[in-house]
């Protein structure tokens, strides 16, 4: 059965496999939590929990940050991916980040894993956050991840908006509806 759930220890060892497919399948689309998970492995992991909620709570933020819950997508007890709300926006996350960034590790890739726990990343949005539409951006060479997006987005509801330019980069940007049509 497919979840999200809040990164606990019990799904560790899963997840260290699945940070040696990270390192073996590095894709320039993977992002900042992924590096942090495996800078934190070397600790045991110790940093890691408390890092991810001190950002939930809100505690201890970099200048510019805004609050962001972890959340880990398992099936059968293996994890899948990672999936990132932001708590708000701020002008930087409306051009590039939007509310949710996620990953898949590289063996469960093209399985339809982003669409579904993108759902449950905006049910969960709704109901935990009071978020009632989730911007979401991608880089624009990221084809696989702009055709869930829109897959969503279409189901779900929303708009795309116009693209944005940052760092050097374009950004597609969609916003979709927490809750299904």
């Amino acid at each position: 059965m497919l979840k999200l759930v809040l990164p606990t220890p019990q799904y560790l060892d899963s997840v260290i496999t699945a940070i040696a497919e990270y390192k073996a399948h590095p894709s320039p689309f993977d992002i900042h939590c992924i590096n942090k998970m495996i800078d934190t492995q070397k600790d045991n992991f110790k940093t890691y929990f408390q890092d991810i909620e001190n950002k939930r709570q809100g505690i201890d933020l970099p200048e510019g940050h805004v609050p962001n819950t972890t959340l880990w997508l398992i099936e059968n007890e293996k994890y899948i991916g990672s999936f990132d709300i932001r708590h708000k926006l701020n002008d930087y996350l409306i051009k590039n980040g939007g509310h949710i960034a996620y990953q898949i590790i590289p063996s469960e890739r093209k399985k339809g894993y982003v669409k579904a726990g993108l759902k449950l990343t905006l049910d969960y949005a709704r109901k935990n956050l009071n978020i009632e539409k989730a911007l979401l951006t991608c880089n624009y060479d990221n084809t696989a991840s702009y055709k869930a997006m829109i897959s969503v987005m279409q189901e779900w509801g929303g708009e795309e908006i116009s693209p944005s330019f940052i760092d050097g980069h374009q950004e597609h940007r969609v916003w979709i509806n927490t809750q299904p049509k």
